[in-house]
């Protein structure tokens, strides 16, 4: 423990990466940007190594490879903290459930509101992982996964299954199905999900000799969906997760009857070293409010 700096110094180094930069992290933090400075360069001088690297001109900073192998550790330490401030704070145990991001945002946030109004005595908090988390690392409860089916484990259960289906706005749904065609093609980059890839639809819906040069990538489904609805092209929509953007009418579906099943699941994984009553009332009403998509 001689060799652990001080809490301020890592929160400086914490919030001026997360923010990126020296001033935004002296604002959230609430003290001077020469301190959040002097904080950094002191935890730099205990460790002996340079943790971040400042640019010139615009007041930015680099993340140097030792400040990437702090980063995570700091950062979990910092989570852990707060969960358990929180957790003696309100006298009792704060539950957290993690999603990547486009399933946190279209389909998990929404009724993990509708929950906490209904059980305001179980305090919930939600954040945003992209890949499985590490629990002895991590201080999550409840873990929903986006994994391949062949990737499941044993202890996994099934929370979600989409269809993946060609969605676009109204307005560009109002042109003849070849006109329609003809505009750009949305596209989410996803290792190893074909139904997401237009080269997998192209014969069936007989996208032409020239296609791939309309296609329009994105690293983000939300970005996707986000173009979509803006009437950009046409998109490749999964349900459920674009359920609520259809109920509104800002998307329609191109052919009504026309739907693959993925080969990912949405799947929840429990943490063995957080096990609490709690997070078993929760799984259930995830796993009714799924069964009814």
């Amino acid at each position: 423990m001689n060799h652990i700096p001080s809490l301020q110094a890592l929160r400086a180094f914490e919030a001026t990466v997360r923010l990126g930069g020296f001033a935004r992290a002296a604002d959230e933090l609430n003290v001077s940007t020469s301190a959040i400075s002097h904080q950094i360069r002191g935890l730099e001088e205990l460790l002996g190594t340079r943790l971040l690297e400042r640019s010139t001109g615009l007041g930015g900073i680099a993340v140097t490879a030792a400040g990437s192998r702090l980063l995570p550790a700091t950062t979990d330490a910092l989570l852990l903290l707060e969960d358990a401030c929180l957790e003696i704070r309100n006298g009792t145990k704060l539950l957290t459930v993690s999603a990547n991001g486009p399933f946190s945002s279209l389909w998990l946030a929404l009724r993990m509101a509708i929950y906490s109004a209904r059980h305001p005595e179980t305090p919930i908090k939600s954040v945003i992982l992209e890949g499985p988390p590490d629990f002895a690392r991590h201080p999550v409860d409840i873990a929903i996964v986006h994994v391949p089916e062949r990737e499941m484990l044993p202890g996994d259960v099934v929370l979600l299954q989409e269809e993946v289906f060609p969605v676009c706005s109204p307005a560009l749904k109002e042109r003849s199905t070849t006109a329609l065609f003809q505009s750009q093609l949305l596209q989410q980059e996803h290792r190893d999900f074909p139904e997401v890839d237009w080269c997998n639809w192209a014969g069936e819906l007989n996208l032409g000799d020239r296609f791939e040069s309309r296609i329009v990538r994105y690293s983000s489904f939300i970005q996707v969906i986000g173009a979509a609805i803006g009437g950009a092209g046409v998109a490749l929509g999964r349900s459920p997760l674009v359920q609520s953007e259809l109920d509104s009418g800002r998307l329609v579906r191109v052919f009504p009857q026309l739907a693959r099943i993925a080969s990912w699941r949405y799947v929840i994984r429990r943490s063995t070293v957080r096990k609490h009553r709690m997070a078993d009332n929760l799984v259930r009403h995830l796993r009714a409010d799924a069964a009814s998509c």
